[in-house]
């Protein structure tokens, strides 16, 4: 799906509110050139992580096994560390054997994260009589450098059960699910929101952002968001109100507008450009780049939960 949000303010077309922080963040990134960042993994350092991730997860060693894992990793936009521990070592604890597959990766990498998205089997041998479970479905991590290694801050998944299973036999009536790869699954559920909803949310968004109305913007936000992987609520306060108030004027466009639902989560990605005019000397600014956000519904309204961007020089 193609999606181009816009606004008409002051004659100018501007963007639906993408993020100007971004533009902030932008050249706080590097005072001397905003552009010049690294991307934050190669390719091969990310696919050596996820053997390893592999070869811990069909070895059952646990502890090794979260050390992949952020102090401040959420799974399913829910689960804790804490929460994970639990879920991995019971999952660890009740199986005679497990083996996870990995298959049709893909990998986006920028200058902060790494997000990669795949479809996974899991076939799970029980301890006792043996009984043997199959589950598989879409998985997908966001990973970021931490104390110069690479570590999981985000995990989110969709789990089906296959009609067979392993054992030839669909599971007993009533009978829980045992966790899966990616922790305790919920299965064959509707999307949580439809696309509409989602549109309607970046409209509202931009339309604050153009406004510079920082207390309407913020409202578009968790509490528990983060930008960039670092930035809580409170630097993205301080950053969009320092963007607002330096800015006589602002206007974002954003582009090729991509949306993903998932069972508890809605992914979406953009182009952005983003023209500003300072109050001072009326010097105008100019970046373009791509962005994702990831929504989830607190106290039944869409709220941001993680923002990233990767901004490049133009031409």
């Amino acid at each position: 799906m193609k999606t181009v949000i816009c606004a008409m303010v002051a004659g100018f077309l501007v963007l639906v509110g993408t993020e100007l922080p971004s533009q902030i963040v932008f050249s706080n990134l590097s005072a001397a050139n905003p552009f010049s960042n690294p991307l934050v993994a190669t390719e091969q350092e990310v696919r050596e992580f996820f053997a390893n991730y592999i070869d811990l997860y069909n070895k059952k060693e646990l502890e090794e096994f979260l050390l992949l894992f952020s102090a401040k990793a959420k799974q399913n936009q829910r689960d804790g560390l804490a929460e994970i521990r639990t879920i991995y070592g019971d999952l660890f604890n009740r199986s005679r054997s497990l083996q996870i597959s990995i298959e049709d990766m893909k990998i986006e990498i920028y200058q902060n994260a790494v997000k990669t998205k795949a479809r996974y089997t899991v076939n799970q041998v029980l301890k006792g009589e043996g009984e043997k479970r199959a589950f598989e479905g879409d998985i997908r991590w966001v990973l970021a450098r931490e104390e110069g290694k690479l570590q999981i801050v985000s995990v989110d998944y969709q789990h089906s059960v296959p009609p067979d299973g392993v054992s030839g036999r669909q599971p007993k009536p009533k009978e829980e699910p045992p966790e899966s790869a990616v922790g305790k699954p919920e299965i064959l559920l509707p999307p949580f929101v439809e696309e509409e909803e989602v549109e309607e949310f970046f409209t509202g968004y931009v339309r604050r952002y153009n406004r510079k109305d920082i207390n309407g913007f913020l409202s578009f936000f968790s509490s528990k968001a983060v930008q960039n992987q670092k930035d809580g609520l409170k630097q993205i306060k301080k950053i969009y109100a320092k963007l607002f108030d330096e800015s006589q004027e602002l206007r974002y466009y954003l582009e090729d507008m991509k949306i993903e639902i998932y069972q508890n989560a809605a992914e979406v990605k953009a182009g952005f450009i983003v023209d500003q005019m300072l109050k001072r000397g009326g010097e105008e600014k100019v970046w373009t780049g791509t962005i994702h956000w990831v929504l989830v519904k607190e106290d039944g309204s869409l709220k941001i939960i993680s923002l990233n961007y990767q901004n490049q020089k133009s031409p």
